[in-house]
């Protein structure tokens, strides 16, 4: 779904602001991802952990809703998707795991926690917990 440049120079709404780790690991994976799932046209944020700091800062959630509210006046926005990652270091990495399994299930938590503090600030948005894995990504 590409856009001709001189079609994305009037193009000035759409629905989506993705959160993700600042890990570079997995920027170019989520937003391949991103794309495939919604198009090339988004809004985008990093932060330490991405679930960590809408949860843990009360700055970084601040900073994180400034932007949320920029994006819904600008663009339009109706959803936020927020991507937490496995072998995060916010969180202390794998290591701090037995298993995968046992990672994923916290992140999930985590992603729920993030999206309602999301959800006080925004009830007319829509959020998606996505979680990135090694061999795959998906929407929890």
């Amino acid at each position: 779904m590409s856009k001709d440049l001189k079609d994305l120079k009037h193009l000035h709404e759409w629905d989506v602001l993705a959160r993700s780790c600042i890990d570079g690991r997995f920027i170019k994976r989520t937003i391949d991802w991103i794309v495939k799932k919604h198009g090339e046209v988004f809004d985008y944020r990093t932060g330490v952990g991405s679930s960590k700091t809408i949860i843990d800062s009360l700055y970084d959630r601040a900073s994180f809703f400034d932007v949320i509210r920029t994006s819904v006046k600008l663009h339009n926005t109706k959803e936020v998707w927020i991507f937490d990652h496995i072998d995060c270091g916010a969180y202390g990495g794998s290591k701090s795991f037995k298993n995968e399994e046992e990672e994923k299930n916290f992140h999930k938590q985590k992603l729920t926690e993030a999206t309602h503090i999301v959800n006080q600030e925004f009830p007319e948005l829509k959020v998606r917990k996505v979680y990135v894995g090694w061999d795959r990504i998906e929407e929890v």
